[in-house]
């Protein structure tokens, strides 16, 4: 949905130490000795800490701040204002989203094979918590056209197995969130049936 230059994404967040975020996962991995504790793997956990990060690393390119555009596209006062605009005939629709919370769960998975064995999978924990504070928004053609400024704070954090690595920043709104023309608030199908 973010389709800006500059992205927030789980692998930047997390590599907010100007590191590559494969290499500071490896180095956390190795460090925790998570990967001896699971079943199978044992003292080779040791040896397959580096490509287990980078595959974990690679599912990090999740744009941050398009968890909080689906929340908000599901959020129901502004599915109100989205209806109450769709025609466009009309003045905008402002919703002010009282200080609120956003999690999204995610369990990436990352399969092992040591020496021709069956595979192993590893099934991480990967929350992200954002708080954002009030923020007003503009709807408009059922669109969600405009945000006012505002500040956010993200917490993600990966476990497994007994791991546990936080990392929290705090985010101008802006940087995490990017309308450009405008998200759609309401099923393809209600503005299939506009006129043109």
């Amino acid at each position: 949905m973010n389709t800006s230059s500059h992205r927030v994404t789980i692998a930047s967040h997390f590599g907010q130490t100007g590191r590559d975020t494969s290499v500071e996962l490896n180095g956390l991995l190795a460090r925790s000795n998570v990967l001896e504790l699971v079943p199978h793997l044992g003292s080779a956990g040791r040896l397959v800490s580096a490509p287990v990060a980078h595959a974990l690393t690679a599912t990090f390119d999740h744009d941050l701040g398009d968890s909080i555009l689906w929340a908000w596209r599901t959020h129901r006062d502004l599915q109100e204002a989205a209806s109450a605009t769709l025609t466009g005939t009309g003045p905008p629709e402002y919703v002010t989203l009282a200080d609120h919370e956003i999690s999204s769960v995610h369990h990436p998975e990352v399969d092992v094979i040591v020496d021709g064995q069956a595979p192993y999978t590893i099934t991480f924990d990967l929350t992200v918590l954002f708080t954002l504070e009030s923020v007003l928004l503009t709807v408009q053609r059922g669109l969600l056209i405009g945000l006012s400024p505002g500040a956010c704070s993200v917490e993600v954090s990966l476990g497994a197995h007994g791991f546990d690595f936080r990392r929290s920043a705090r985010y101008a709104l802006q940087e995490l969130v990017t309308l450009h023309t405008g998200l759609r608030l309401l099923p393809a199908s209600a503005y299939a049936e506009l006129p043109v």
